[in-house]
């Protein structure tokens, strides 16, 4: 057999680079190259707030991707991702406004698209958000308007779930987001999910609202190098349940992580009527789902 000669295969190693090389560069400058928008600091001095926006907005006209980075003297105290919806286009300092107290930092993010979105982060450590009712930080006439509409709508679900996610005294939960009708059903499914499948490393319940309620997320389990979390992705074909896929994503060197590049663990349906979560199997859309889901969900 015919040995192929060396320079062939330096030829062909060099056109590979050729094609992968500005393929890699291309994929690192959309979606993870970092840029530093703002940078701020505490009144004692003590802390900064590094802000960033991390690679292109998802094509053609969906949210941009950013991060908050709190750091103190010695180290990072927290870190936090948010999205933006501002119709495809980048944001800047006039979409973000920072405010610090004596223990903690919090940020208004704002976009043409969405409704304010409060992050607060603080010094211990803990992070959380919620959404408001304001656009630009001046109250929006259309919440109203759509609070009206949401409640002439009747909740289906029951069951313990319903009960803690909406009754609950507990600070995990944050009424403010359950008071919202189109936020509620998210919710109550989220948390009944959360309850069956998260372990001791995902902390409380908290579900993150991001530029619309398809950008919300809650995690499940986290390590030094994994993530683990769930996604509401819309209604069953039914419409008798809320399905949730499960992701999980390795972790940087630096603690933080992509979305995009995620895989699928499991996807979950939700049953309106009784509470009850399902658990398809499926790791990806494609996959046939055990027979209690397709039940429920068709």
């Amino acid at each position: 057999m015919n040995k192929i000669p060396k320079y062939v295969v330096i030829i062909a190693c060099i056109l590979v680079m050729v094609v992968l090389l500005p393929l890699g560069y291309v994929r690192y400058k959309t979606r993870y190259e970092a840029e530093q928008i703002s940078v701020s600091t505490s009144l004692d001095g003590d802390y900064e707030l590094v802000i960033y926006s991390v690679g292109d907005p998802d094509f053609p006209f969906g949210a941009a991707h950013g991060r908050l980075v709190l750091k103190g003297k010695e180290k990072t105290v927290a870190y936090r991702s948010f999205e933006v919806a501002n119709d495809g286009a980048r944001f800047d300092e006039s979409d973000l406004k920072t405010t610090w107290y004596i223990d903690r930092v919090e940020v208004v993010v704002s976009g043409s698209e969405q409704r304010d979105e409060l992050v607060t982060m603080r010094f211990n450590g803990q992070t959380s958000s919620r959404r408001l009712t304001t656009r630009y930080r001046r109250e929006d006439t259309d919440i109203e308007k759509d609070s009206e509409q949401d409640s002439a709508i009747t909740e289906k679900a029951s069951g313990d779930s319903r009960e803690n996610a909406e009754s609950s005294t507990d600070s995990s939960v944050d009424p403010d987001v359950n008071d919202q009708p189109e936020n509620k059903e998210i919710t109550v499914g989220y948390q009944a999910i959360f309850e069956k499948y998260s372990d001791a490393t995902a902390g409380k319940f908290e579900v993150y609202y991001g530029a619309s309620e398809s950008s919300s997320r809650c995690i499940l389990s986290e390590s030094d190098t994994t993530v683990e979390y769930i996604v509401y992705d819309g209604k069953s074909e039914n419409d008798k349940c809320g399905l949730y896929v499960r992701y999980r994503t390795e972790k940087g060197g630096d603690g933080t992580y992509d979305y995009g590049s995620a895989e699928i663990e499991d996807i979950y349906a939700y049953v309106f009527s009784s509470g009850e979560v399902i658990s398809s199997g499926k790791t990806n859309w494609e996959d046939t789902g055990t027979d209690e889901f397709e039940r429920a969900t068709e």
